[in-house]
């Protein structure tokens, strides 16, 4: 019997998670920012590392952009004024994966994809940490996962008609 393709509605995290970042890029609790870029630069499909825990479970996130705007205050990118002086103050003493993680939400293998795209919106996320019923690290969900799997969604049910000649 041929295997019928699951609609976009019935796609579970675990169908997709893995197709793009094999790995998800990890470090541990106490990890020094250079180790995070270590792994990012490693890792380059992912944007985000995840921190874990000694047994493996899910901290938090640290994001390209965090580090981005850390390097902006070290190196005088960012202009200081009211609140952003404030920030540069609290970033720049800054040294560990801990110190700048944000704790984020997450998914797991047996969610819906349509559950896991409303995170992504809701939260103006691009990638999600995938962890197991022990909330143990297992993968990372790309947003360009989700855009494989729904990409028929934009296709036409029929050919294109072909432009009429009005000469």
């Amino acid at each position: 019997m041929p295997k019928t393709e699951k609609r976009f509605e019935d796609v579970l995290v675990d169908d997709v998670f893995d197709k793009f970042v094999l790995k998800a890029s990890q470090v541990g609790r106490g990890a020094t920012i250079a180790m995070v870029i270590d792994q990012m630069l490693a890792n380059p499909l992912s944007r985000k590392v995840y921190v874990t825990d000694a047994e493996g479970r899910y901290v938090g996130t640290v994001s390209t952009e965090t580090v981005l705007r850390l390097m902006g205050y070290r190196l005088g990118v960012r202009e200081y004024g009211g609140a952003s002086f404030i920030r540069f103050l609290r970033d720049t003493l800054k040294e560990k994966a801990d110190d700048i993680m944000v704790k984020g939400r997450t998914v797991t293998r047996d969610m819906k994809l349509t559950a896991a795209m409303k995170i992504m919106i809701d939260e103006h996320l691009n990638d999600l940490p995938v962890v197991d019923g022990d909330g143990k690290l297992i993968g990372e969900l790309a947003s360009l996962e989700l855009l494989m799997a729904g990409k028929k969604v934009f296709e036409a049910k029929d050919q294109p008609v072909a432009p009429v000649n009005e000469d």
